[in-house]
């Protein structure tokens, strides 16, 4: 999974008045977690990521507008010929 971190910011500013203590709350995640995500370059974890899935679920929002979901594999079994 990856994180669309532009758009969470937009969200934080939008909803959480530019407060990373109110997404921290909101989402379930230590602040210094939040900041660290969103200001630095650390990876966030499954807590992060079920955190705004469950928020965005509750708010009415797409997950999928700040979390990259990876592809399915795609396996071809190809039928051998007799």
């Amino acid at each position: 999974m990856g994180l669309n971190k532009f758009a969470l910011k937009n969200l934080m500013d939008e909803r959480f008045n530019s407060s990373y203590t109110k997404l921290s709350r909101a989402i379930g995640v230590d602040v210094a977690h939040v900041y660290r995500v969103l200001a630095k370059n650390n990876t966030p974890g499954i807590k992060f990521f079920n955190g705004i899935i469950k928020w965005c679920t509750d708010n009415q929002l797409d997950y999928r507008e700040y979390i990259f979901l990876p592809k399915p594999l795609t396996v071809v079994n190809k039928i051998a010929k007799v």
